[in-house]
């Protein structure tokens, strides 16, 4: 059985919801087709720990402009992580606690590196073919520029702190271009970047903005239907699903995370997917929400790269508990899902805590996702872009993991899913 469509979109997260929308409203017939039972890829709201909580991305901002229009367009409002009044580091396994100058204050020298050389290689944020400095700096890893820069022990491990947990992957094959181009999106200034991407959320969770996409978007969807093949001729695509059905349609829009492009056989091949397919993402980490027993003090912690959990980030109080969020950058060097375990890691920093429960997702183990949110290795950045501006046929990408500006970010899925919609569109 086939099925006429003008336009297919294969992932339901933000881009392929935002992509559906676009096309729809521009008067085409779109059919939305997610291998899973939800809707919002790897942003996952859930009510669980007695409240809402977050299982992936979170974090939007004003300076992140297209999630920033799509909150405006949907009335929906942000509020903060509680701004923390103690922070928690560790120094040679040592727990100590100092003042948010100080704490801060010894990242700025890695950081204000970084920042000095976002301002030349991403002079416009969203657009990296600007200067090709941003290729030439594309050669480095983050582990590796750090290393260049006069640092202390202590100051080397704050700085690995945050971006460990940033870049869920070893800082030694991290790609540089995730820093620098978080950077240029918050005007080069590093402490502007941790509020752009680290203070606030979205009131009601990101299911909020999902709802509102999906209401308003004219098109059809196809749950828990699994997409096996793509097949292009001259005048349509032949989508193959998991149970043997055809799907076909004048235009598609692939908006699935690139560590699964390879599971989806492309006829013809196209260099392009089979180029960011091949070399996927890294991250490989993982985010664990906890419900902590008692309030505390609004707290952050930080531990260096290498630690079971490298960020502790206080959220705010609930019913005389309170929730915080961890992240680590090696989703195997604890069982996330264990109260025992984690409890057991948190402790490095608060020796008498008491942890109640937990909740976690593990995407890299995840067969639909592989990954966190996406991490580059060195090289990647120009066949990224060369992947998402193709336009040699009826077969368009789109994704956070191949964004332009907001890479990995809620931001950039939007971006590419409006361009990659509205030119889908006018395909005939």
């Amino acid at each position: 059985m086939s099925i006429q469509y003008d336009v297919a979109v294969v992932g339901g997260g933000f881009a392929g919801l935002v992509a559906a929308r676009e096309a729809s409203q521009l008067g085409r017939s779109v059919v939305v087709i997610e291998a899973s039972e939800r809707l919002g890829g790897r942003t996952w709201t859930e009510d669980r720990l007695g409240t809402r909580i977050e299982l992936g991305g979170t974090d939007v901002h004003w300076l992140q402009p297209h999630v920033w229009a799509e909150l405006s367009r949907y009335d929906l409002a942000i509020e903060e992580f509680t701004p923390p009044e103690r922070l928690l580091y560790l120094d040679d396994g040592q727990v100590r606690e100092g003042s948010e100058d100080f704490v801060f204050g010894l990242m700025d020298k890695g950081m204000s590196a970084l920042a000095e050389v976002a301002r030349t290689a991403y002079e416009r944020p969203h657009d990296p073919r600007y200067s090709n400095a941003a290729f030439d700096f594309d050669k480095l890893t983050l582990g590796e520029f750090l290393d260049g820069v006069e640092m202390t022990t202590l100051e080397r491990e704050m700085t690995s702190s945050f971006w460990a947990a940033a870049c869920q992957a070893p800082l030694d094959k991290a790609g540089i271009t995730i820093a620098l181009r978080w950077l240029a999106l918050a005007g080069w200034d590093w402490r502007v970047m941790l509020d752009v991407i680290s203070r606030y959320k979205i009131i009601g969770g990101t299911g909020r903005l999902v709802e509102g996409i999906v209401s308003d978007t004219p098109a059809e969807f196809l749950m828990n239907t699994a997409v096996t093949s793509i097949a292009e001729n001259d005048s349509r695509v032949d989508i193959g699903l998991a149970d043997g059905s055809t799907v076909t349609a004048r235009a598609v829009v692939c908006a699935v995370p690139v560590n699964v492009l390879s599971d989806i056989e492309f006829d013809p091949a196209f260099p392009h997917i089979d180029r960011v397919a091949a070399s996927g993402q890294i991250s490989g980490g993982q985010k664990v929400v906890c419900r902590i027993k008692g309030d505390r003090t609004p707290y952050m912690a930080f531990a260096p790269e290498g630690h079971p959990f490298v960020l502790m980030q206080y959220d705010r109080p609930i019913d005389g508990d309170h929730i915080a969020v961890v992240f680590g950058s090696d989703a195997t060097a604890v069982n996330g899902s264990s109260v025992t375990d984690v409890q057991q890691v948190l402790r490095t920093w608060l020796p008498d805590v008491e942890v109640l429960d937990v909740a976690t997702h593990n995407w890299t183990v995840d067969s639909l996702y592989r990954g966190t949110w996406a991490v580059p290795a060195p090289g990647q950045l120009r066949e990224q872009l060369d992947a998402l501006e193709s336009r040699n046929g009826r077969v368009l990408l789109a994704g956070a993991d191949i964004a332009s500006g907001s890479f990995a970010l809620i931001d950039g899925a939007i971006h590419t899913g409006l361009r990659a919609g509205r030119d889908a569109a006018a395909i005939d």
